[in-house]
């Protein structure tokens, strides 16, 4: 059995759902930000927005092979 496309649909659920929560932080960050907000949110952002795009580079490689 292939388990390559199996790997690329799961690595685009979670590339999707990574990217989600990064948008649904980031807005309620721009609601409810204040001053004991740590300056650390938007590279921790940053990098979650990162690791939804490899995600889902790497699902769409895995498919394509």
């Amino acid at each position: 059995m292939n388990w390559l496309p199996i790997i690329g649909i799961l690595m685009l659920i979670i590339g999707i759902f990574q990217l989600s929560m990064t948008i649904k932080t980031f807005k309620t960050l721009k609601v409810e930000a204040n001053h004991s907000t740590s300056v650390f949110i938007p590279m921790a952002l940053w990098s979650c927005a990162l690791m939804g795009i490899v995600f889902l580079a790497v699902g769409i490689g895995a498919l394509l092979v």
